[in-house]
């Protein structure tokens, strides 16, 4: 009789623990959240605009340069089909002429470069840090001990469907962009 009230015992003490150890796995694992964050920073309004912004400054400079590539081409074409009635100085001064005109195309051509992944690089990291910034109090205020971020590259494999919350962040992050938090 004492060994059969002991195995009841020791059953219902075990199903105790595995009770309390599954509600522990369950609490800990619902603290651990996935973000998808390619998804994010496409469907951020903030990145939107601020990527409409980049283009726009990129398109004028790209006028400005492509304006002086045809004076370049257009002075190159005279010079061709002028070259034979020109004298030998005047060939020489027109050549010379195209020669500095290529050579601030190429100063102007890679100064756009230049300017455009600067200004990418800064778009990119104020955009970044307004996320970052933004998953860090959405985490605190919802209380996850972890929030991971799935970017394509294959660092997160496999998301079960009820801890990513890749949807419930661009809501709350485009919330407060328009806000203005």
């Amino acid at each position: 009789m004492k060994k059969r009230i002991f195995q009841i015992l020791a059953g219902m003490l075990i199903a105790i623990l595995i009770w309390m150890a599954y509600d522990r796995i369950s609490a800990i694992e619902d603290k651990i959240v996935v973000v998808d964050s390619q998804k994010v920073l496409e469907e951020y309004n903030g990145f939107k605009e601020a990527k409409d912004v980049y283009e726009l400054k990129i398109k004028k400079l790209s006028e400005t340069f492509n304006e002086q590539r045809m004076v370049f081409e257009s002075k190159s074409k005279e010079l061709e089909l002028l070259g034979s009635s020109l004298s030998k100085n005047e060939k020489a001064q027109r050549q010379a002429d195209l020669a500095r005109l290529k050579e601030v195309l190429l100063k102007s051509g890679a100064s756009i470069e230049n300017r455009s992944l600067e200004e990418e690089d800064k778009l990119l990291k104020g955009v970044y840090n307004k996320v970052n910034d933004f998953i860090e109090r959405f985490g605190e205020r919802k209380g996850y001990k972890v929030i991971l971020g799935a970017n394509g590259q294959g660092n997160v494999l496999f998301v079960k469907d009820r801890i990513d919350i890749t949807q419930e962040v661009i809501k709350e992050l485009n919330r407060e962009y328009v806000e203005g938090i």
